[in-house]
């Protein structure tokens, strides 16, 4: 979230991080920890239905911050599709 270093490298697998966030990724840990992060309690139909990774972390993007009422910069779906 901050962009702070960690002591990991991408070849740790994420299942011996401390800190990894499924979807978000590695955190250091101060955010890890911190109150900034919140939660976001997702349908467990919206992951059941949604078998690509890439499209359920669009969903939850999207849910995110539709909760708090913000408005992306750049809306992901779009990239690539030129």
């Amino acid at each position: 979230m901050c962009g702070g270093e960690t002591p990991y490298n991408i070849y740790d697998h994420i299942d011996l991080r401390y800190g990894y966030v499924e979807g978000m990724g590695q955190l250091c840990s101060p955010c890890y920890q911190g109150s900034s992060r919140s939660s976001l309690l997702v349908d467990h139909r919206t992951i059941m239905d949604t078998p690509n990774d890439m499209e359920l972390g669009m969903k939850v993007r999207q849910a995110y911050h539709e909760s708090l009422n913000i408005k992306p910069p750049i809306k992901w779906e779009s990239i690539g599709r030129g």
